[in-house]
């Protein structure tokens, strides 16, 4: 795996295989985030995404690891300011694009984001949404 530099965007399923034992990703995302973080990589990610990792994790995991997330991780994530904006434009992909392709209102927010703000950061994630969307995803 070749070093990482920069910053990248985490997806729910990339913290989610991060801590959860039994994700058949848990082995690559461990192995991607020690890549990040011997590379000093920085994370960005949104509210939504932590909004939807801590749901997710306390309702497939239990409450122990979701409370893991929002002690340990949530407090080294730098946060992609998201406004009034960019929540319509998330709601426009999702009504463009979502009845084909089964998106999250959270994956809109985060191509807005990653095509705006962020735009050309590659993602962390083990969601094939990214990349259909055509976002660059980490391999």
């Amino acid at each position: 795996m070749r070093p990482l530099s920069g910053r990248i965007f985490c997806d729910t399923s990339f913290f989610f295989a991060c801590l959860e034992q039994r994700d058949v990703n848990h082995q690559k995302a461990l192995g991607l985030l020690k890549n990040c973080a011997d590379s000093n990589a920085v994370f960005w990610t949104t509210w939504d995404v932590v909004s939807e990792t801590v749901t997710l994790l306390r309702i497939k995991s239990g409450y122990g690891l979701s409370m893991d997330f929002v002690r340990r991780v949530i407090p080294t994530l730098h946060l992609a300011a998201t406004g009034e904006t960019m929540r319509r434009e998330a709601l426009d992909v999702f009504q463009r694009f979502a009845k084909d392709k089964k998106l999250s209102l959270c994956d809109c927010m985060s191509y807005v984001v990653l095509t705006t703000s962020l735009e050309g950061i590659p993602t962390a994630t083990f969601d094939s949404h990214f990349g259909m969307m055509g976002l660059p995803v980490l391999k």
